[in-house]
């Protein structure tokens, strides 16, 4: 425990001094950055956080499990040696691809283990340079930051009065992002050469579908670990751009930014079609294309919009002197819930109605603590009613019963019996069947 505390520390302090380097000096260039990537500590604790976050095998089909089992050290000394003598090369990107919530699919890159501990290495040498010089309008992917805390913002400025709402989405952003012009980006800090080709190697990277392989000419795949700071590199420099012009001053045409990753709104308290116009020009510059189909101008004040799971609308208060912004989760959100529950609360699954309860009981704590922060107890409520019933339903298949056995399975029964989830964070008394 203290050698990993310590190995800990070591990083932490390194990732310090970088940062306080790159605030102190916006313009200085880091040239001596490779030799860091393979220090033991910093593999170490790479390995560390890439074993936490899991993920299935690469197209060498080798797991984490399996690392373990022929010895992590062996493993992080290959690749130390690797590195440090310039013999690495990433190895092709397997790719998968995952549901979308509007029923089309997402494409999804994954790398090998062995990749995806070194480009965590170097995730963590090259994030704190970036990281002090971005913007507070970019929320995603970023240390102490969240997409609570970018709902929260939302909010605040609907409070301000920025009713006119610009509801963007940037079309295939991450497929779409130039490689050049995002190097000249990262190059604007980095001038270490052997960074600088660890970067383009894994943009460049072989990517592997069912038996075929080819090399991208755009993007930054997603599914890697360096691929989020990629992203927030390019689009800084939208952050950077609608600042430094001038968009967000208070008193004049104040539109304000708020971004996670390649999610964004804008809020204005002037002509939203005006906002919208400069974001394409500015977006187009950058070789980046918004969505026809998904953005679009709303009027706060009479409708409803979206944004990172979360419905927002402004209301007025009880005695009607003034409006406030409420936000909760979205009706696509509450159904993509249910549709989780009733595929793991399901009588002809073929598993014990304890797992079924554990496992839901994980998904109603993550959906629950995510949307905790908004006014969303009357949705709590309904879901709670919801997950209470599907479970009593299967009790009754699976006991060969009719009916939705209410007196059977009472509250007690389900929640301290059966152990469901009851953390909704709402006043709620459960009645005494």
């Amino acid at each position: 425990m203290r050698e990993l505390t310590s190995t800990r520390d070591k990083v932490l302090g390194l990732q310090k001094k970088l940062g306080d380097k790159a605030k102190a000096e916006p313009r200085f260039r880091f040239y001596a950055l490779y030799d860091k990537i393979y220090r033991w500590d910093i593999l170490s604790e790479s390995w560390r956080r890439v074993k936490a976050n899991g993920g299935t095998a690469g197209v060498d089909g080798e797991t984490i499990k399996e690392i373990e089992e022929r010895g992590v050290e062996e493993f992080l000394s290959e690749l130390e040696e690797e590195l440090r003598g310039g013999a690495y090369r990433p190895r092709p990107v397997r790719r998968e691809y995952i549901p979308k919530p509007d029923g089309r699919l997402r494409p999804l890159g994954i790398p090998c283990v062995r990749d995806r501990v070194v480009q965590q290495a170097t995730l963590m040498v090259i994030e704190p340079i970036f990281e002090a010089g971005f913007r507070d309008v970019s929320w995603g992917f970023r240390p102490g930051r969240s997409a609570q805390g970018a709902a929260a913002e939302v909010v605040k400025y609907l409070n301000w009065g920025l009713t006119q709402v610009c509801d963007v989405d940037i079309r295939s952003y991450f497929d779409s992002i130039p490689h050049g012009k995002l190097m000249d980006l990262v190059a604007r800090r980095i001038v270490d050469r052997r960074v600088l080709g660890l970067i383009k190697a894994w943009l460049i990277c072989s990517v592997e579908e069912k038996g075929r392989r080819w090399k991208p000419d755009r993007g930054t795949p997603q599914g890697g670990v360096v691929s989020p700071l990629l992203a927030n590199i390019y689009l800084h420099e939208l952050d950077a751009t609608w600042e430094d012009r001038g968009y967000t001053r208070r008193g004049g045409p104040n539109t304000q930014l708020v971004r996670y990753a390649d999610d964004l709104v804008l809020l204005t308290n002037k002509d939203a079609g005006w906002a919208m116009s400069r974001l394409r020009e500015i977006l187009e510059s950058m070789e980046l294309e918004l969505h026809p189909e998904k953005s679009r101008v709303v009027e706060a004040e009479k409708e409803t919009f979206e944004f990172l799971g979360f419905t927002y609308r402004r209301v007025w208060n009880r005695d009607r002197t003034k409006r406030a912004a409420l936000y909760y989760p979205s009706k696509r959100a509450q159904q993509r819930l249910r549709d989780r529950v009733k595929r793991t609360l399901n009588a002809m699954a073929p598993v014990s109605t304890a797992e079924q309860v554990r496992r839901t009981n994980w998904v109603l704590r993550g959906w629950v603590n995510y949307f905790r922060v908004g006014n969303s107890s009357a949705v709590f409520h309904d879901i709670r009613h919801f997950v209470e019933v599907r479970l009593r339903r299967v009790l009754q298949r699976k006991a060969k019963r009719r009916g939705c056995g209410w007196k059977r399975y009472n509250h007690t029964y389900l929640y301290q019996c059966l152990g469901l989830y009851s953390d909704y964070g709402v006043r709620w008394q459960p009645s005494r069947t």
